[in-house]
């Protein structure tokens, strides 16, 4: 084998060490300034897009001929650098704004979109020139070329004194390189291909509060993010990072992560891969310029003198949740001050809006989570109330809003006095655009107004007249109470297996004077609002218990009882009261609850519905399954009966979920000792399916109608057998 000489030796190791003097200084020093000039150009175009969109949303049609306003606005952001020239173009291509000295070639630019309501409409444009990071790249390229050169020819000429002169110079590199890399404002790290260090700057080390001898060429990337860790300056996982990282630079792409350091601050981390291997990231505190454009776009968004969302942001909050709740009610209230201007005539404009500040205030109050309040100008709010599930709500909300302001005000020991009008518009009763809701409530806001001020109104005639109406049937239901206009109808439920009558449910009826008989869904939710659904329970109690007296021992009576029953802690006594009166066995009485029912003081519920057991009473779980929780609630009360809702059981022919679920459900019951009952049968397919799934009993218009009380015994010796109860249904 050939030896090298010390000649060869020498000049391999001086042609080695030139090339990397040469090539890694302008390498680092290029990359480094090309992506600082990378990032600052995306920031810049996407902070001067964000402030174009808005104000753009505010000028619609005159910005193109704003020249002047537009480059005073972008110019808030970058302080009219001149560094790099800005062009504005519009949707049409044509040139809105073009600032800024023309940049010599070769040139870096970047371009963003500016987007309103989901469209393009403009372009922003900037663009740097290389030239100056060219220049210095190539002084430093020089410098290394000629550091290169005399390392050769002293390594080539002095090869005793190499290592000496080796290290002088490289050491004279590092004081050079530090002194480039200690004044930049980022942290930067060089790595080779295998992810080990190769140069840090100081400023990386003070950014994650490291010792330096744990930050030392040829420590790992993965060593480095533990030591990062375990100051509370990282927080995933040091592995899959190195592991995601080598899959980008492997690919050839530039990375940004914003990672959160310690004291709540935020770091922006680029990783650029070198054409030779290895990359350079860059680490920059960000937290204040994410700050600044967060001030921004809150100022933009916000009225200044109340903090509230100002016209524009309202109306994107209600366009947003219009279309995201389009079946669900809402309401927009457009609020007025009234003698407003009296008080900022009197004492001042500084009175004024120390007054309106503490309006504000008052109305936040009023407000249930998720509703929006918004200064639309001047002495006009608007209110977004979502998931309205009754008129009353509204009405509540735009009384507590009147009362609220009109209790006086402090004003730095002035006293005064204001009111309120209020108009309303409900979506989707008066329209689904939030545009069309707001001009519905402002003239609903004027007929308030009109009216005498210190009131509200509904956007008429729609609302208006619901309003009216549920006035009316509230004051027909009372009349009803009192002139005993109620009665009950009867509903058979069939055993399944004896294919006999085991009890009949109660259905409550209005004989309406005018509108002859009215069913429950017509006026039960009014009357659980009112509260008068207390005096037609206990009616409906009493009465149910009477007629069920005069029947076969044998045949249990079911009431449905409602929520707003368990409120006055009185159903027990009035439950142990009406069967004590009527002569009728506690064991022949099952009280019917929904869902509903346990979700309001859940705890005193469970207690009532403990002593009627106690008592002897059945309690059934209604509609089971259309609620959220009826597993839980099958946990929490020990049910005697479990009913199958209707749309369960409507949904046989055409549903096999319906029927999985019916399977399910009588499976559960009979795993717990529990009747289910299936409701609103009303074919010979459906008891059939009922009986082989293991329903106890049935319910509905195949076996008959609710009937009143005078039919009960007819019904009693009526056959319920399938085979002859068809022949029934097939003559009647």
């Amino acid at each position: 084998m050939k030896v090298m000489s010390l000649k060869g030796i020498v000049s391999a190791i001086g042609t080695a060490v030139a090339l990397v003097t040469a090539l890694s200084i302008p390498t680092a020093y290029f990359a480094s300034g090309y992506h600082n000039l990378s990032r600052h150009l995306d920031f810049r175009v996407g902070l001067n897009s964000d402030y174009l969109s808005k104000y753009i949303v505010s000028h619609p049609s005159m910005w193109q001929f704003q020249r002047v306003r537009l480059a005073e606005l972008l110019g808030q952001t970058d302080g009219l650098d001149k560094s790099f020239r800005r062009r504005v173009v519009d949707s049409a291509n044509k040139v809105v704004l073009d600032e800024g000295d023309v940049q010599a070639v070769p040139t870096l630019s970047r371009e963003g979109l500016v987007v309103v309501a989901g469209s393009e409409v403009a372009r922003i444009q900037l663009e740097a020139s290389l030239r100056p990071l060219l220049t210095n790249t190539a002084m430093v390229a020089a410098f290394g070329v000629l550091l290169g050169m005399g390392i050769f020819f002293t390594l080539r000429i002095f090869p005793l004194r190499v290592l000496d002169r080796t290290i002088g110079q490289l050491e004279r590199i590092n004081r050079h390189f530090d002194a480039a890399t200690t004044h930049m404002s980022q942290g930067l790290c060089m790595f080779d291909a295998g992810g080990r260090l190769v140069v840090n700057n100081d400023r990386y080390v003070q950014m994650y509060e490291l010792r330096r001898e744990d930050v030392k060429p040829g420590c790992a990337l993965v060593d480095l993010l533990k030591h990062r860790a375990a100051r509370g300056h990282f927080n995933g996982d040091p592995e899959l990072y190195w592991a995601e990282l080598q899959k980008d630079l492997k690919e050839g792409k530039t990375t940004t992560r914003l990672v959160p350091s310690g004291n709540g601050r935020k770091v922006s981390v680029i990783n650029s891969p070198m054409p030779h291997g290895g990359w350079v990231a860059t680490h920059e505190d960000i937290t204040d310029q994410i700050a600044a454009q967060a001030t921004i776009s809150h100022m933009a968004l916000h009225d200044a003198l109340t903090n509230l969302p100002n016209r524009l942001f309202f109306q994107e909050q209600m366009e947003s949740r219009l279309k995201l709740g389009r079946e669900q009610k809402a309401a927009i209230l457009c609020l007025d001050l009234d003698r407003f201007k009296s008080v900022n005539d009197t004492l001042g404009h500084a009175f004024g809006d120390n007054l309106l500040r503490q309006v504000a205030d008052r109305m936040r109050g009023c407000l249930r989570e998720g509703d929006i309040l918004a200064r639309l100008g001047g002495d006009e709010f608007g209110i977004l109330q979502g998931q309205v599930n009754q008129p009353s709500e509204i009405s509540a909300l735009a009384n507590r809003l009147i009362e609220a302001i009109a209790a006086p005000f402090d004003l730095d020991g002035h006293q005064a006095t204001i009111g309120l009008s209020v108009g309303i518009a409900t979506a989707p009763d008066d329209g689904r655009e939030a545009q069309t809701l707001l001009k519905k409530a402002d003239m609903a806001l004027y007929g308030a107004k009109t009216e005498g001020k210190g009131t509200y109104r509904f956007f008429e005639p729609k609302m208006d007249r619901l309003m009216q109406a549920r006035r009316t049937l509230e004051l027909e239901l009372r009349n009803a109470i009192v002139h005993q206009e109620f009665e009950i109808y009867y509903q058979p439920i069939i055993n399944l297996r004896s294919e006999e009558v085991t009890s009949f449910e109660a259905l409550l009826r209005w004989n309406h004077p005018d509108r002859g008989l009215i069913p429950p869904l017509a006026y039960i939710s009014l009357a659980e609002e009112t509260g008068l659904i207390v005096p037609i329970g206990e009616w409906v109690i009493r009465q149910a218990c009477g007629e069920a007296a005069k029947w076969p021992e044998n045949i249990r009576i079911a009431i449905n009882v409602s929520p707003a029953q368990f409120k006055p802690r009185t159903l027990y006594e009035l439950v142990k009261s009406a069967l004590t009166d009527s002569g009728v066995s506690s064991d022949r009485l099952d009280i019917e609850i929904t869902e509903s029912v346990l979700l309001v003081d859940s705890a005193s519920t469970l207690e009532t519905l403990h002593q009627l057991r106690n008592l002897g009473v059945r309690i059934s779980m209604d509609d089971f399954g259309t609620g959220y929780s009826s597993l839980g609630y099958l946990r929490s009360f020990p049910f005697d009966k479990i009913k199958i809702d209707r749309s369960f059981v409507h949904g046989l022919q055409r549903n096999k979920d319906a029927k999985a679920i019916i399977t399910a459900v009588t499976g559960l019951g009979s795993s717990l000792g529990i009747v289910t009952t299936g409701e609103g049968v009303e074919s010979k397919e459906e008891v059939e399916y009922l009986r082989h799934s293991g329903c106890t009993e049935a319910q509905g218009y195949f076996f008959s109608k609710p009937r009143p009380a005078s039919e009960v015994l007819d019904m009693l010796a009526q056959p319920y057998a399938l085979a002859k109860r068809q022949a029934v249904v097939a003559v009647a």
